[in-house]
């Protein structure tokens, strides 16, 4: 008994040395929870930039912190974290030192210089944007000195390709001195090209070796001067395209062109060979087909734009037209290829006669629906597409239909809450030997089952008021019918929900409990909201121009407030659309290691923000002209548009300068503030116009194709007259300076394909002047406007387009004359062609008149004709009314002609001739007129 209390004593003291060993090396221990964090010290390892900066930068990174509890879990994080920010080229942290106040940490870190600017030297004839892009680095990119080598070898293949034969390419980097980023310079030696000496066909024997070269953009190339005779790879892969597509259109499906390129020795020279093997050309008959015309049909032969090797398009055709018979109803329709080869004038000529056999139509005699005992026949009848004959539907049959109204029927008895309901369907046939036609009388038989209603809902793992807020939220509602399908799509919702309320890494899921008859569910969704993130801080990368308060302007979340994935997804947005950027990316740092705080890290590439422009050019509204601008797309850093510029022409000047600001306020409203100054002594008006002004525009996108726009202008304008004749005294007035505000409200909808060529839309602009003259009335007057282009293309190479446009002035005293210069005036390039510029309606003497009132409207085909050259036939036709003087008369003008313009990358190069419907006396039958781009 003493033995036990003796065995029992040595084991309460060999327990209570243990506890106090194991408390000891607790407290010693860096994982222990009770160990705090003494000291964070961060060794910069670079003389780069500020060092605090980066001690800054750092710390706001990491989550352990001064004070708080030291983890080995979070140090490995805060390294993770450290290195997903892309700001250090190495990051180190030896192991914690341990003293008695806790532990100290001690991260050696290496910030990462990057490239500030990539300048290029001596790199025409290829595009500042071509020569980036085959870049693997970019401006504000980390620098990295092993890369630099790699852009070389990239950029001598891209000039290979352009046809240099040993080009030298060097690409160095420089410190800049001020913040230790580098500007990388690629210098180019481009060296000797090849020449492209010559381009022949060979095979052709339908069509002309001129007629197929004039199609070549490698002939054209070697028609040119030796500096102009580049040889490019590129092309010759796009002729070969070109010349098969020729063909194919032609029906010569079996064509095979080979380009062959040959050196000449000793030389820098080049040919290029197009072996071209036509093969037969195809002519392709259809007979018995009697539902659909042949060109309808000739739209599903594939084979003369995809070819015909191994027969494949021939196949692919016959299953097409076959699939369009098939949709008709036709169901029992076959097509039965024949060929035949003959000659035709020496050459082969393949005759494929697909022989229709389109068999009888199949018709919907009757729909018969049984078992529906919840939704009348004309409820069910309303979810299907098949249907017997009718006023708007042909009543025919075709089974992939009924399938797709099956399902539509069962979505129906799904929504409203029968679960385990069956919908089958039958068909009796009935052939009618007198119509030759195939009636259908299709049986619909539902099974309804049980209708299951939601009893109730529940949400488990959110507080109360969680609770009722998330429960408007989910589609199912307790009460209503259940819909199983509703119950994974409220699991989103549930977990988009709480996501938006900082639970980046929530989970959601469900349990379904039924009534033992399946008449009524209980639903319980089950959240395991994870930890709660909230945004942290914003680090904007590759800004070297742009103010960092432009890009975190943009963020849609502010530090504090809970992290929002849909707000991160806008705010990418939002970033990316800053005009002073290229590409921007917003990357979320500590989100995978589900830290509490998440920051955003911004990389954005800048725009080169300087520009010059400068252009000449002739039309007959304005003669020669010659204009140039200058500017800055991120005038010092504030993502603000600047730019000065002028043109001079053969009818007067104008000097501009202007500033836009894209966020106006803080709003999504762009303004642009706008000087001018300008002469102008337009075509046919014996007056002239000096006008000084500014102007202040605010545009908002409302919607993808409607912009709403509200300008303001004031105006010094000054009319003079441009003869020697003395001014009448009752005119005096209007030779005297004005003084005018004007205030412009306007809106457009605008769904038009493209800017420069428009083959398709609509645009509309309806638009109101109010204007006040400051200094006498002669300005007081409303103008109205209305303005409406379509376009619309029927076939590949037939764009219709369609103008109308009609205007008015309203003086706010009805007894006002208006200015000449503030009349409209018809006639010319840009409304009715044929008539000398602004002279739709002129005097006696010749000068054009003006009117209170316009009216407006062209129609113009357009036909490709192929090698970019492009065929025109208008109409037009206009009056000008309410004219200050009863000369000439208030009818319509018209006109009529033709045009021929060559497609550049900037828009058409035309010559076009109006010849005038109405012609009087004393007018020329018509005019040419020259023109850059569409007049409309």
């Amino acid at each position: 008994m003493r033995m036990g209390w003796i065995q029992i004593a040595w084991l309460m003291l060999g327990l209570s040395a243990g506890m106090a060993v194991t408390t000891a090396r607790c407290e010693d221990s860096p994982g222990s929870s009770t160990t705090t964090v003494a000291g964070i010290v961060f060794d910069i390892r670079s003389d780069y930039g500020d060092g605090a900066y980066w001690e800054s930068r750092a710390a706001d990174l990491i989550g352990l912190r001064l004070g708080g509890p030291f983890s080995p879990d979070q140090l490995a994080a805060d390294i993770e974290t450290l290195r997903a920010s892309n700001l250090f080229e190495e990051i180190t942290a030896p192991d914690p030192e341990t003293t008695a106040e806790g532990v100290r940490i001690r991260f050696q870190l290496t910030p990462f210089r990057r490239i500030k600017d990539i300048r290029l030297i001596n790199a025409f004839p290829m595009f500042e944007r071509e020569i980036l892009n085959a870049m693997t680095i970019y401006t504000g990119d980390v620098f990295v000195a092993e890369k630099l080598s790699a852009q070389a070898d990239l950029l001598m293949q891209l000039y290979k390709r352009e046809g240099y034969i040993d080009p030298k390419v060097d690409v160095s980097a420089a410190e800049d001195p001020r913040d230790g980023d580098y500007v990388v310079t690629v210098r180019v030696r481009k060296g000797p090209y090849f020449v492209l000496r010559d381009v022949a066909v060979t095979g052709n024997r339908t069509f002309s070796d001129f007629r197929l070269k004039l199609r070549l953009s490698t002939w054209k190339t070697s028609q040119l001067f030796d500096e102009m005779q580049r040889f490019n790879k590129k092309d010759v892969d796009a002729d070969g395209k070109n010349l098969l597509a020729f063909y194919r259109e032609k029906q010569f499906a079996d064509i095979a062109v080979t380009p062959v390129i040959q050196e000449q020795p000793c030389s820098c020279d080049k040919m290029i060979r197009f072996e071209i093997h036509e093969g037969p050309r195809y002519h392709i008959e259809f007979q018995g087909n009697r539902r659909f015309w042949d060109w309808t049909l000739k739209k599903d032969l594939v084979l003369f734009r995809q070819g015909n090797r191994g027969e494949l398009g021939l196949k692919k055709s016959v299953r097409k037209i076959q699939e369009r018979y098939h949709q008709a109803g036709y169901l029992q329709a076959r097509i039965n290829p024949v060929s035949v080869m003959a000659d035709e004038d020496g050459m082969p000529l393949r005759t494929i006669r697909l022989n229709i056999e389109e068999g009888p139509p199949s018709v919907v005699e009757e729909i018969r629906i049984q078992g529906n005992d919840s939704f009348d026949d004309g409820k069910i009848e309303k979810q299907m597409l098949t249907r017997p004959p009718g006023l708007i539907h042909d009543g025919r049959f075709v089974p992939e239909i009924l399938d797709a109204d099956v399902r539509a029927i069962l979505s129906l008895y799904l929504k409203a809450g029968y679960r385990e309901v069956a919908v089958q369907k039958n068909i009796d046939w009935r052939d009618d030997p007198s119509t030759q036609i195939r009636h259908a009388v299709v049986r619909i038989d539902i099974v309804e089952g049980i209708r299951t209603m939601v009893n109730a809902i529940d949400i488990a793992g959110v507080s109360t008021a969680e609770r009722a807020e998330l429960i408007q939220l989910l589609a199912l509602k307790s009460g209503e019918p259940f819909r199983e399908y509703m119950v994974q799509s409220d699991e989103n919702t549930l977990a988009a929900g709480i996501s938006e309320k900082g639970y980046p890494h929530v989970t959601a899921g469900s349990t379904v409990d039924f009534s033992a008859d399946g008449a009524v569910a209980s639903v319980l969704f089950s959240v395991e909201k994870g930890p709660y993130a909230e945004m942290g801080r914003i680090y904007p990368v590759g800004n070297f121009r742009t103010r960092e308060r432009i890009i975190r302007d943009e963020i849609e979340q502010r530090p504090g407030e809970p992290f929002s994935f849909t707000k991160m997804l806008a705010s990418q947005r939002n970033v990316q659309d800053i005009g002073a950027f290229d590409k921007a990316r917003l990357r979320p740092l500590g989100l995978q290691e589900k830290s509490k705080e998440i920051d955003l890290m911004v990389e954005v590439e800048e725009k080169k923000p300087y520009f010059f422009q400068m252009g000449t050019g002739y039309n007959t509204q304005k003669e020669f002209y010659v204009n140039s601008r200058i500017g800055d797309h991120n005038l010092l850093g504030s993502n603000k548009d600047a730019f000065v510029g002028g043109e001079l022409s053969m009818i007067g000047y104008r000097l501009e300068a202007g500033l836009v600001e894209p966020r106006f306020l803080w709003s999504r409203i762009q303004a642009t503030l706008n000087l001018y100054g300008e002469e102008k002594r337009e075509l046919n008006k014996n007056y002239g116009t000096r006008t000084q002004g500014a102007s202040l525009l605010f545009n908002r996108k409302l919607l993808e194709t409607i912009t709403a726009s509200f300008g303001l202008r004031y105006e010094l304008r000054d009319q003079f007259q441009r003869t020697a004749e003395p001014i009448p005294a009752d005119e005096l007035e209007l030779f005297e300076p004005r003084s005018i505000l004007v205030a412009s409200p306007a809106v457009t909808y605008d769904s038009s394909d493209s800017f420069i060529r428009p083959r398709k839309g609509l645009i509309a602009t309806l638009s109101l002047d109010v204007s006040r003259g400051l200094l006498n009335s002669l300005d007081d007057f409303n103008k109205y406007g209305f303005r409406l282009q379509y376009y619309y293309t029927p076939v590949k190479k037939l764009t219709i387009a369609l103008r109308g446009r009609t205007g008015y002035i309203e003086p706010h005293n009805a007894r006002s004359v208006i200015p000449d210069d503030q009349l409209f005036y018809l006639g010319g390039l840009s409304d009715v062609r044929g008539f000398d510029e602004n002279k739709l309606r002129y005097d006696v003497s010749g000068q054009a008149v003006g009117g209170r009132s316009e009216m407006l409207g062209s129609v113009e085909a357009r036909w490709d004709l192929g090698l970019n050259f492009e065929l025109s036939v208008f109409y037009d036709t206009g009056r000008i009314q309410s004219a200050l003087s009863a000369e000439g008369d208030d009818g319509w003008r018209s006109s009529a002609g033709m045009g021929l313009a060559y497609i550049t990358p900037i828009g058409p190069i035309g010559l076009m001739y109006g010849h005038k419907l109405n012609k009087r006396p004393d007018e020329s039958p018509g005019r040419f007129h020259f023109s850059i781009g569409y007049t409309f």
